[in-house]
């Protein structure tokens, strides 16, 4: 080998060395994000001894797509699970003390008392009301916290689709990036780390599946099929609800005009944040709604009042009233919202003016001579009240399509709604549980595969150093020659 070949050979060797050293340091800068991906040098053989660095991207993309699929389903089972736990707060305090089912088992029991002692309507007669006011309380304020977890739900929906539409934007100008310098020939690694970044949080917001083309170009579709990005991202869109009833029926999310709600998604418990909420807000809370409606409609059929004259009038409501008193709703046949507006009259409450002994005697809130049980006033007499304890223990008839069952007693249909919600809650839980367990080792596994391991890049930093100093061994006796050979001829 002459002088010349050697020297360039060393020089070749100290300029890789070099290069490689950088990606090196690159890689342990990089080492504390999580969405950066080891960089891997090769030397590569050229003309006259020299040497090149190729550089490549230790990507792995069947653990990234793993990783994205489990990701969306942690998110979805997570707001599930919150937002059960959230509606099993309404009335699993204290062991349950105070939800329907123990409330109208309080209410029954203070019954029993009052048909022993019907004489006593200041103190047994005062405790039944008080125990129908705090269920009705109990049921408005159910009601109450329903609607507001829809609206709750409605409001994170719509920040769902605005940051959809964000990352959808970053991931437009990150692609460009991607495609133009794939084509030009530059190193385009840091655009694919940021473009990864973005796909892992938009798998948070929504369930996706992507396509890979020609120049490192990405196509994104939502689980339902819908383009999400080709070229440039979609827009998605989003109209919130001012407020919210019972009955209200929450928007749909829209991709370029297409519905995209929480039916379409293939998964049991959706893919995705917005798949949640959307579960959330139009099937769960409506679902638990209607069947405290059911409860309140069969309270408000239970102790409604029929006439005692045999003149073919029609029942009115009685201890229980609500807004379409008083008329009393069909039995079976749900009634929105009335779980809502059932309240007790003031004609039964005595601080109000009122007098418990109407639920005894009968007559209705307005005693009325046509309803009156009691048509002896006799201060004993607890015909009335013995009938309305038995009507509790009787089964019923409930709409199928609250999900409760039906032929139950209205105790038995308050415990099957509050079981109902807790399954639903423990399921929602397990699911929360696994997925998220899933997804910790997806992102586990794609860690290891391409990101940065501290101990190995250090045992190529010396690797690498001695290879400089075994270069730098080569320039310096080629000098040495050099120098004899220059003396030499002088």
């Amino acid at each position: 080998m002459s002088l010349s070949s050697a020297l360039l050979t060393a020089q070749s060797s100290l300029s890789a060395t070099s290069k490689q050293t950088a990606l090196i340091s690159k890689n342990i800068a990089g080492a504390s994000d999580p969405n950066y991906v080891k960089r891997t040098a090769s030397l590569v053989s050229g003309a006259y001894g020299s040497v090149y660095v190729n550089v490549s991207r230790s990507a792995d993309e069947a653990l990234l797509t793993r990783y994205i699929q489990t990701n969306s389903q942690s998110a979805s089972s997570n707001i599930l699970t919150t937002g059960l736990n959230r509606l099993s707060s309404l009335y699993s305090a204290d062991d349950y003390s105070g939800s329907p089912a123990a409330l109208i088992g309080d209410l029954r029991d203070a019954l029993q008392t009052y048909a022993a002692q019907p004489g006593q309507s200041t103190t047994a007669g005062d405790t039944v009301v008080d125990k129908a006011v705090g269920l009705a309380n109990a049921l408005n304020e159910g009601t109450s916290q329903i609607q507001t977890l829809r609206a709750d739900a409605d409001a994170d929906i719509a920040a769902s689709v605005d940051s959809i539409n964000d990352l959808l934007a970053k991931f437009e100008q990150v692609n460009s990036s991607i495609v133009n310098g794939t084509r030009s020939g530059a190193d385009v690694s840091d655009f694919l780390d940021q473009r990864d970044s973005i796909l892992k949080q938009l798998s948070g917001e929504i369930g996706i599946t992507t396509m890979s083309r020609a120049d490192n170009d990405m196509v994104i579709f939502a689980e339902t099929g819908v383009t999400l990005f080709e070229k440039t991202a979609r827009k998605v869109s989003f109209e919130p609800t001012v407020a919210f009833a019972t009955g209200t029926s929450g928007n749909n999310v829209y991709v370029d005009g297409v519905p995209l709600s929480h039916s379409t998604f293939e998964q049991p418990y959706g893919t995705g944040r917005l798949s949640g909420l959307l579960q959330l807000r139009d099937q769960v809370a409506p679902d638990y709604q209607s069947q405290l409606d059911e409860i309140a409609r069969s309270l408000v059929t239970l102790f409604s009042e029929t006439d005692q004259t045999s003149s073919g009038l029609p029942a009115i409501t009685g201890l229980f009233s609500y807004s379409g008193s008083p008329d009393v709703p069909a039995d079976g046949t749900l009634l929105p919202g009335i779980a809502g507006t059932i309240r007790i009259s003031s004609a039964y409450i005595r601080s109000e003016g009122g007098s418990s002994e109407l639920l005894r005697d009968g007559g209705g809130p307005d005693n009325d001579p046509a309803y009156v049980y009691n048509s002896e006033n006799s201060a004993g007499f607890s015909d009335r009240l013995q009938q309305l304890i038995g009507s509790i223990g009787e089964p019923r008839s409930y709409d199928p399509a609250a999900g409760g069952g039906t032929n139950l007693s209205v105790i038995d249909y308050s415990s099957a709604s509050t079981s109902w919600l807790e399954g639903k809650r423990q399921t929602a839980s397990a699911n929360k549980d696994y997925n998220s367990t899933v997804s910790s080792r997806a992102e586990q596994a794609l860690s290891n595969a391409s990101g940065v391991d501290i101990n190995e890049e250090m045992a190529l930093l010396l690797q690498l150093e001695q290879s400089f100093q075994a270069s730098s061994r080569v320039l310096s006796t080629v000098g040495s020659m050099l120098d004899d050979l220059l003396a030499a001829v002088r």
